[in-house]
């Protein structure tokens, strides 16, 4: 599929609730969108569907949960759904492709326009993989910010059941909460530090009660899902790591990042940055996905 075929319109189909194949999850929610436009697929109405979602400017540790809760679900049946976005959102689309999982996003502009624009290797492997790009605005609408409120009804309105998984306590996040309460949706909530700026918007919702998400088996049970049993290797924990592997190891996350941020961030010189690289890529901690990009290996430890 090249870049033409991506942006074409002429790729995108425009259904309305009359339509046989207008999702039914969206037709009995306030607000159903008059009209929807699909490049890619929909998901079964068959299939269990979950939103995961949070901070555009998510901690490591959020960006890996998100990522690898992603993955375990997808590769469970469950569909992942969200934005998009930067952050916990784009965690979670990558966790469900890893997998060969089915992710959709639904976006704050024409489904023709990549937003964010350096997500387009994402928008493009979500059409690959059999996934789907969805919006109520029509081709060409540009990515206004009103846009992006009103979108948030239609991720939770696709979704059985919301996870947040790090938000603020003034959020878009926590708009998309508002919409799934309102649309009778299940919310899960990640619980964090009380001083972590982060975690505010999940401890409050689980202090006025939302589930809280201690591992994927929580989901899994909730859509009375055995999960699917995977060969395991045992990787060392970071606490038994050399110091130097340590410190490189704490600026990793799911989001590949270049060697030079790296040797900003931890002061070491290149070859012994290198050295180190090399010694956690062969322990199975860390990969690099092109040349001079590394990021932490996704495990599925903590869940």
């Amino acid at each position: 599929m090249t870049a033409h075929d991506l942006y074409s319109r002429e790729t995108t189909r425009e259904l309305t609730p009359l339509d046989a194949d207008f999702p039914s999850r969206l037709r009995d929610i306030p607000g159903c969108p008059r009209t929807l436009y699909v490049r890619g697929t929909l998901p079964d109405a068959r299939m269990p569907t979950a939103a995961i979602i949070g901070a555009r400017d998510a901690t490591a540790q959020g960006l890996d949960l998100a990522r690898t809760l992603g993955a375990v679900l997808a590769r469970n049946g469950i569909g992942i759904v969200s934005g998009m976005a930067y952050g916990i959102d784009a965690a979670g689309h990558w966790g469900a492709l890893d997998s060969g999982g089915k992710t959709f996003a639904v976006f704050g502009c024409g489904t023709d326009i990549c937003y964010p624009p350096s997500h387009f290797r994402l928008y493009e492997e979500i059409l690959r993989s059999n996934g789907g790009l969805l919006s109520e605005l029509s081709p060409g609408t540009p990515p206004l910010g009103r846009h992006f409120a009103s979108r948030n009804r239609i991720i939770s309105g696709l979704s059985d059941v919301v996870i947040v998984v790090e938000a603020k306590l003034r959020s878009g996040t926590l708009i998309t909460v508002g919409n799934a309460l309102e649309q009778g949706k299940q919310v899960f909530a990640v619980p964090g530090r009380v001083t972590d700026r982060l975690s505010e918007g999940c401890n409050r919702l689980i202090r006025d009660g939302a589930s809280i998400l201690t591992s994927a088996q929580d989901i899994l049970e909730y859509f009375h899902l055995e999960r699917e049993r995977e060969q395991r290797v045992l990787l060392p924990s970071s606490e038994s790591l050399p110091e130097t592997q340590r410190c490189v190891l704490e600026q990793l996350s799911s989001e590949a990042v270049h060697i030079e941020q790296l040797a900003a961030h931890t002061d070491l010189p290149a070859p012994l940055l290198s050295r180190t690289l090399l010694e956690l890529e062969l322990q199975g901690l860390c990969e690099s996905p092109k040349p001079g990009y590394y990021r932490r290996r996704l495990t599925e430890e903590m869940f």
